[in-house]
Formats: structure tokens, sequence, C-alpha cells
């Protein structure tokens, strides 16, 4: 309902000039309780381009809070999955390291292609090989594909 048809709907009502300021009254105090203070001076039966503005900036704010909430999450858990990543690699270069320490100590010098070899395995591998260096009966045995 526009503003023109709006207000022939009031005039139509005896008293109409009372509702018409109940109506205003109840626009003025709600737009208040959300920030928005209007002049007693405005009619708000013909206000219907500002209340549509006003919509819009509303509009435009709720997108851009909800744009900076997504935003703060995918950075958190982006945060946490690089954490986690980080904390994986730690672990299989410290793994590495503590094997070919291992490896030297009981079968004396690694050879750069089994220090390649262990630098880039998994961890998963690494957990396997150290278990097997400790009792392998030499270097190669350590590396066998599982039967």
């Amino acid at each position: 309902m526009g503003a023109p048809s709006l207000i022939a709907w009031f005039s139509q009502h005896e008293g109409h000039e009372r509702l018409q300021a109940l109506f205003a009254e109840l626009i003025r105090e709600t737009c208040s309780r959300h920030g928005l203070e209007l002049p007693k001076s405005i009619n708000l039966l013909e206000m219907k381009t500002m209340f549509l503005s006003q919509m819009d900036t509303w509009k435009k704010e709720l997108v851009a809070q909800a744009r900076s909430e997504a935003m703060a999450a995918g950075k958190a858990a982006g945060k946490a999955e690089g954490k986690a990543e980080g904390k994986a690699e730690g672990k299989a270069e410290g793994k590495a390291e503590a094997l070919i320490d291992l490896l030297a100590e009981r079968f004396g010098t690694v050879a750069p292609t089994w220090r390649k070899l262990i630098q880039e395995a998994s961890l998963t591998n690494l957990d396997l090989w150290f278990k097997r260096a400790i009792v392998a009966p030499d270097l190669p045995s350590v590396f066998k594909p599982a039967c």
C-alpha cells in the first residue's frame, strides 16, 4: 500500500486524524528503538522513500556484518588447520632426525639417498622404520617393503 492509498484509507474512517497520529507515533517509537530519530514535522504517511532507503542501509549493514563474521570464522578455521599441519610437519621432522641418529648409531654413516628417503617419508612410514631400526640386522632391512 503506497502513501496515497494509505492516506485515502485513513481518510475513509471516522476520527482518522487520531488514527494517523497513533500510526505516526507507533512508527516514530519503533524507529527510535532502533536508533532512527524522526522529526515531528515529517508526515510519516508520505515517507515511503525514506523508509525504503533506510531499509536498504540496514540490509547493507547486515550483509556486511554477516560477511565480516564469516571471514573471521574462516580465518580462525584456517589458523587452526595451519597449526595442526605445522605440528604434524614438526613431528615428522623430529622423527626423521631421530631415525637418522638411530641408524647412524647402529649401522654407521647413513648415505644421502637413505637420508633423503627418510626426510621425505610420511609419519606412518617413519614410525614403522623406527621400530624396525631397533631390531634390524642391517640398514637395508629397515626399509624392506612389508610382505
